[in-house]
């Protein structure tokens, strides 16, 4: 439940910082807390079990997301500051003396061309492409990146731990 929690800053602005740094930092303690709990109610012994496999993943799933909004932070406030450069650059070409009321001319025939056929690309892709933001493809791509791969590392659980390690029932073993 941590590691889905942990996704819901995906969902949040990207200019959100306290909310995404604290749900992403409270998830990763939780996450830690409830580690150390676990381990110290088992017996210690020289070989990796399978609650350490799940703990592992679950903890790196939940570090994934908060270095996620770190990358979505860092190309987020890159972007600012182009945006920040093209306005001073835009009103420096507002103190020229040309009529602003008059639409732009362009210059190249591509509105003209006969429109050529693409193929469809389906709907989350097509918003990916859409937005020019690099930070915003970022938190759109991670949407459906984790939890895809979780639920991958469940069925790759599921199967490998629980059905495999089930003791066989005429044997009383595997």
């Amino acid at each position: 439940m941590l590691v889905v929690v942990s996704w819901v800053s995906f969902w949040l602005d990207k200019d959100a910082v306290p909310a995404r740094v604290s749900l992403g930092v409270t998830t990763l303690l939780t996450m830690t807390t409830q580690a150390s709990g676990i381990n110290s109610k088992l017996p210690p012994v020289s070989y990796i079990k399978a609650v350490d496999v799940w703990i592992g993943v679950c903890l790196a799933f939940i570090f994934g997301a908060l270095l996620e909004y770190a990358v979505v932070n860092y190309y987020g406030r890159k972007e600012f500051l182009k945006n920040q450069e093209k306005s001073k650059k835009l009103t420096r070409m507002e103190d020229c003396a040309c009529p602003g009321d008059r639409p732009a001319l362009r210059l190249d025939l591509s509105s003209y061309r006969k429109k050529t056929w693409s193929p469809r690309l389906p709907a989350w892709f097509s918003i990916i492409g859409k937005t020019k933001e690099l930070s915003r493809k970022v938190d759109l791509i991670s949407r459906i990146t984790f939890p895809s791969l979780f639920t991958a590392f469940l069925i790759f659980y599921y199967f490998f731990y629980v059905v495999e390690y089930i003791p066989d029932e005429k044997n009383g073993s595997k």
